[in-house]
């Protein structure tokens, strides 16, 4: 997408931007004295940096179900839920009870010690996704490094291939090829990195099986593993074709490389499980976070056992050997709650995620319809998978429909000039609505009034950019 400072060029665009930050002030001032005074001691305000947004960001007093409370008392209808975490929306009761309870009975917090929730959660947690052992660790970065260096080691080559606009966190296997500029996703995300990183990650094009096919023709053999989400995030909630992720099991298993699937997102928010398993594909390692942690920091690697033992104590091949707040407890009993809970009620759950989700795609199809924005839109069920709670929404110079990957929508010419993720979140924000990548994520907390509400600021937002000239561009 084209950047804050492209769009401010705009005359229409920097008028837009500074009505928005005065109305945003009025409508929220609480949480604007309080970002005026946070830069202090914490830097950019924030230790996340997708949590910011242009021109600030409200702050939560408390969160519940499909809501976020502002610090003045205004609710904001909730997209964003905890990072996507949140299937069943803010503080579920099912999954505080079981913290209280436990910090009641004198656990939870760090021992340092064994205990059965470890064990109980990771035998769970492998039952549902038919995977043979697993170790947790703390985040999805965390999670997606140690699986690298799993196929790293276990195969005995260097190089990676990660697909162009896909997100594995701050950690050097994932660093490149994330964020567009000028069209292109072949350069390095960060400074510091070691110096062989630009050439031992090798770009692919999602949802491009040909292209897979010749890139393991020429190179097969140079490659350690293929690190994939089987359902995209950040580069644009799209989900895997069929013959894309079967493509890269074969490609994988002939060539003797390791498929990875993060399914960090994925994972637990289409079914009770794993979302490969969907596709009948099997990966080697299977990497698992946000939904299994019901709201609590937990990530695990989960796989195959010859592999998965480089990191044993009898092995130590791989020095993934955990941190001092990995399987915290607390973190567990959460998790295993949660997953409980999910498997318990798999059959009113996930079709409930799923209405909701269409009802918003449909609802955002109709506004684009309706005002002639040029609107991409995805989150789309595919072939393998029925039904889908997410909800992606960029706008282009034209006319956009539904994406197949990332490089449609940000590819040269196709980048709206004006209209980015700070620009609409912060019209959506003065709607009520508080939303990332345009929307994101339905929980079973979002009742109808929700959902009618945020296409209702929806169209308002629309409206907006019209009347300020936007949707000309």
């Amino acid at each position: 997408m084209a950047s804050s400072t492209t769009s401010a060029t705009l005359p229409a665009a920097a008028a837009l931007r500074r009505e928005l930050a005065a109305e945003l002030r009025a409508k929220y001032p609480l949480s604007h004295e309080r970002c005026a005074t946070r830069g202090a001691a914490l830097l950019d305000q924030t230790s996340h940096a997708v949590r910011w947004n242009e021109p600030f960001m409200v702050t939560a007093a408390r969160c519940e179900g499909a809501a976020i409370f502002e610090l003045g008392g205004a609710r904001l209808v909730d997209y964003w839920q905890g990072h996507y975490a949140n299937v069943l929306g803010h503080q579920p009761a099912v999954v505080r009870d079981a913290l209280q309870a436990a910090l009641a009975d004198g656990r939870g917090l760090q021992s340092g010690m064994l205990h059965d929730t470890e064990r109980e959660f990771a035998e769970l947690l492998t039952r549902r996704t038919a995977t043979e052992t697993l170790r947790f660790t703390t985040s999805g970065a965390l999670a997606t490094f140690y699986s690298v260096l799993l196929a790293r080691g276990f195969t005995g080559r260097r190089r990676v291939v990660k697909v162009a606009g896909g997100w594995h966190g701050s950690q050097p296997f994932g660093l490149k090829g994330v964020t567009p500029r000028d069209g292109s996703f072949d350069h390095l995300e960060s400074e510091g990195l070691p110096g062989t990183t630009g050439d031992d990650l090798e770009l692919v094009s999602y949802n491009d099986p040909e292209a897979l096919e010749r890139l393991f023709a020429q190179r097969g053999g140079e490659f350690a593993c293929l690190l994939l989400e089987p359902w995209i995030g950040a580069g644009g909630f799209i989900g895997a074709t069929p013959e894309f992720l079967r493509a890269a099991r074969r490609l994988t298993a002939k060539h003797g490389a390791l498929l990875i699937c993060d399914e960090i997102i994925a994972g637990f928010r289409f079914r009770a499980g794993d979302l490969s398993s969907m596709y009948g594909v099997a990966p080697d390692l299977l990497v698992l976070g946000k939904v299994i942690g019901g709201g609590m920091p937990v990530a695990a690697v989960a796989g195959r056992r010859d592999v998965m033992e480089l990191a044993s104590r009898a092995s130590k091949r791989v020095k993934f050997e955990g941190g001092t707040y990995s399987a915290h407890e607390l973190s567990l009993i959460a998790g295993r709650t949660m997953v409980r809970h999910l498997v318990d009620h798999e059959p009113e759950i996930y079709p409930a995620l799923a209405q909701r989700g269409a009802t918003l795609r449909a609802g955002l199809e109709a506004i684009a319809a309706e005002r002639r924005a040029p609107m991409w839109i995805s989150g789309w069920p595919t072939d393998a998978v029925a039904g889908s709670s997410l909800a992606y929404v960029r706008f282009g110079r034209e006319r956009g429909g539904r994406p197949q990957r990332p490089e449609e929508m940000v590819g040269p010419g196709r980048a709206h000039p004006a209209i980015d993720d700070d620009l609409l979140r912060a019209a959506l924000l003065l709607e009520g609505v508080s939303v990332h990548n345009g929307l994101g994520a339905a929980s079973t907390a979002h009742d109808d009034g929700d959902l009618a509400a945020t296409l209702a600021g929806w169209r308002r937002a629309v409206d907006r950019f019209a009347a300020a000239g936007l949707l000309r561009a």
